[in-house]
């Protein structure tokens, strides 16, 4: 057996200082052993915060991070509980939770989500890709997905009920769809956006958009401060007097992203002032950081009624931006990932995540062809929306 001579008493001194102060600089040397991406081979968990539509599942994707929603509170606007089979694409919602640093995973501890408009179908444009719900504007683009409409925007008929999920547009009052879901029935209608023409008692009226909303019916007690431009969720009876929807709650409706975590939005640009001062979906955003990356445009390209993502840390209520995206004229990609769930080659189709998708000669196929689809075998699609489907424009097989 071989032996190894003790340290003479001067090297154990030498041994004992350079022990110190590895562990002295451990947070500055990862040669130390640190718990960022190295040393112990931890990894680092930030809290992160993102307000955005759903453009994938397999988890759930937001604003480009794969979030694990296993875990998480998922409720409405109204703090309903839902389960996760309730979450679908294009529907806008806030995440709370965390982010692996250096990585687009993370989870999900809370998640909430609701409709811009909830109420009748008044009119239908086809050909200007649009309609009028509640009185709203409503813009169709190529990311917007349909639920209950088969045949997307030319199936929907005026004194239908639907959601609109999406964004609305503080300058021009109207709004761009991300999902429009069919609505068998609704007790009551629901209206979201930038409060104006604010009229104190005894009047108590102000307007969203086009809609006149007599809020005389609601507690004093019950309304927040309301002020020109604030942004408010309001549930109305189903039937307007005089003109007017009467309301039955009038709540503020601002994302809550907390200090020191990594936050992203997408909407649009309202009260801008200059590249350091000005609001996407209600928070105030900072984008004058020398480092700016910015993506589709330029920083001239800023302006009211600009549809942009924004991505940084939100430091005294700021979100100081690292990343700022152009979001106009460009088609959203959707990705899902999980076993399929209904197949049917004959139409083309199969069913995952409870979507159906629909491939074409231009698909991609990557790790199996057409003939290996089958019922439970795990994929991941990458499309497009169309209509009430989602056009893959590639399918990977995931193997085991």
């Amino acid at each position: 057996m071989r032996h190894w001579p003790l340290p003479q008493p001067w090297s154990t001194v030498a041994l004992s200082l350079a022990t110190s102060l590895c562990l002295l600089l451990t947070a500055a040397l990862p040669g130390c052993g640190g718990v960022d991406s190295g040393g112990t081979g931890q990894t680092v968990e930030n809290p992160t915060a993102s307000a955005g539509p759903i453009t994938g599942f397999g988890s759930i994707i937001v604003n480009g991070i794969r979030y694990d929603e296993s875990r998480a509170s998922i409720v409405d606007d109204d703090g309903v509980t839902h389960p996760p089979s309730d979450l679908r694409l294009g529907m806008v919602v806030e995440v709370q939770g965390s982010v692996r640093g250096g990585t687009t995973e993370g989870t999900a501890s809370r998640i909430q989500f609701g409709q811009e408009i909830s109420g009748p179908v008044n009119s239908v444009n086809v050909s200007g890709s649009s309609l009028v719900v509640l009185g709203q504007t409503v813009q169709v683009d190529d990311g917007t997905l349909f639920g209950g409409f088969g045949g997307g925007l030319s199936t929907v008929a005026p004194g239908q009920l639907a959601d609109v999920y999406g964004f609305q547009d503080p300058v021009s009052g109207s709004y761009t769809a991300t999902r429009i879901e069919r609505r068998a029935s609704l007790t009551r209608y629901v209206l979201r956006g930038t409060l104006g023409n604010l009229a104190g008692p005894p009047v108590r009226n102000f307007s969203i958009g086009t809609a006149t909303i007599d809020y005389s019916t609601v507690a004093p007690q019950a309304l927040p401060t309301l002020s020109n431009g604030l942004r408010v969720r309001v549930t109305l009876n189903t039937t307007p007097v005089s003109g007017r929807w009467v309301a039955t709650s009038v709540r503020t409706s601002q994302y809550s992203f907390p200090d020191n975590s990594e936050a992203k939005v997408e909407g649009f640009v309202s009260s801008f002032t200059s590249r350091s001062d000005f609001l996407v979906a209600g928070v105030r955003v900072d984008a004058s950081a020398p480092g700016l990356i910015v993506r589709h445009g330029t920083v001239a390209d800023l302006a009211n009624g600009v549809r942009v993502r924004i991505e940084g840390e939100m430091r005294a209520g700021v979100l100081v931006a690292d990343v700022l995206d152009f979001k106009r004229g460009r088609r959203e990609e959707f990705e899902l990932h999980g076993p399929v769930e209904t197949l049917s080659v004959g139409s083309q189709t199969l069913v995952l995540r409870g979507m159906t998708v629909r491939w074409d000669g231009d698909t991609r196929f990557t790790g199996g062809r057409v003939s290996d689809l089958a019922e439970g075998v795990r994929v991941e699609v990458r499309g497009s929306a169309a209509g009430t489907q989602v056009l893959a424009e590639s399918i990977r097989f995931e193997r085991p």
